[in-house]
């Protein structure tokens, strides 16, 4: 089943197409953590559409509601402080001694560094103590306790040299941005991100509470190889996300990743530098990616045939969710931006409706 909200409406042919394609790709979902249903904004030049679907012939998520985006959150970090340093507030290849002086070897690594995973940083996503953690329903570590935990003062490879994805840098990063802007990370990210664009659909959890209200499905992953999936707002703290997580509506990340990348909110050179990337190293097996890289808090594909394209996915207990910008390939082509949020733990399918939504619109 499918509701709808367009602005500046899509052709009806292109509606329809989505529909059937995108709610046939819930259909095809299989296993535990495969979503039941999905909301999915797309912006396509001026024109608009949002629609909440669902499998089986089940009443769909409204299009107004919000899901915990976690690692977009990252590119959300990375855009805000990019727009401070337009502003010549810093550096972005400066070490951040000056900001980080209680981290002890800032002076060794460089914002760029921080947000491209290429700072030598560890991650924690490997620590059976963070998941045993997670799952039980703890209180979740403090800043620091995550960043001593990992280590982080201790650089496993020179900064700079290679790409490892660390959660643990953004965490650094959300400070960086605090301590610029002299704001909380949500103030922030509302004066240089959403307050421009007018956008209200969003908010940033910080309190088992605060996920009261969101969408999520059932969780696999909270419930562990032996117990049954577990209801995410009963269980969940947010703060388990080291960098900060951000809820928010599709419709409103697809409109803020369509102006970061269609609509001027970041200036032109820095939009570009925000893009260029690193080749990531390995396969991602099951998932769209075909020559992947990372750029400044972008998951980019540089392969010239499938992309180019950049964008983030985010994954975590009861959801997976999708933002990704696809420019115009030839003269009188419209940029498209897509955003999709699911109710399941399978960022493949997330990733691979995606690329199926923009394909569509630019067929």
């Amino acid at each position: 089943m499918c509701s709808v909200d367009t602005d500046a409406a899509l052709p009806t042919r292109l509606v329809d197409l989505l529909t059937d394609r995108l709610v046939a790709c819930l259909d095809e979902g299989d296993g535990p953590a495969a979503a039941r249903a999905s909301v999915v904004a797309v912006r396509s030049g001026p024109r608009s559409w949002t629609a909440g679907l669902a499998r089986g012939g089940a009443a769909p998520p409204p299009v107004t509601a919000r899901f915990l985006v976690y690692s977009i959150t990252k590119t959300l970090t990375a855009a805000a402080l990019l727009r401070l340093c337009g502003r010549g507030l810093i550096d972005p290849d400066a070490p951040l001694d000056r900001w980080l002086p209680d981290f002890a070897v800032a002076d060794r690594i460089t914002l760029a560094q921080l947000l491209a995973h290429r700072a030598g940083l560890r991650n924690y996503g490997g620590s059976p103590a963070y998941h045993a953690a997670v799952r039980a329903g703890e209180e979740p570590w403090s800043e620091d306790g995550f960043l001593e935990r990992c280590r982080a003062a201790d650089l496993f490879a020179p900064p700079g040299r290679e790409f490892s994805y660390s959660n643990i840098g953004y965490l650094l990063a959300k400070r960086v941005l605090e301590r610029v802007s002299g704001l909380p990370f949500a103030q922030a990210l509302d004066r240089e991100l959403f307050g421009p664009l007018g956008l209200t659909g969003w908010s940033v959890p910080t309190e088992r509470g605060d996920l009261c209200g969101l969408w999520s499905g059932p969780s696999p992953y909270l419930g562990g190889k032996d117990g049954p999936p577990a209801d995410v707002a009963a269980l969940y703290h947010p703060g388990w996300v080291a960098h900060g997580v951000v809820a928010a509506t599709a419709e409103d990340i697809a409109g803020l990743f369509h102006a970061l990348f269609a609509g001027g909110l970041l200036p032109g050179g820095l939009a570009a530098r925000m893009q260029e990337s690193f080749p990531v190293p390995g396969t991602m097996r099951g998932r769209p990616w075909v020559e992947p890289g990372y750029g400044l808090g972008l998951m980019v594909e540089r392969d010239g045939q499938a992309g180019p394209y950049w964008g983030h996915t985010g994954g975590g207990p009861g959801g997976s969710a999708c933002a990704y910008h696809f420019p115009a390939r030839k003269p009188g082509e419209e940029p498209v931006t897509v955003a999709l949020f699911t109710d399941g733990e399978d960022n493949d399918q997330a990733e691979w409706m995606t690329v199926e939504a923009a394909e569509i619109l630019r067929e």
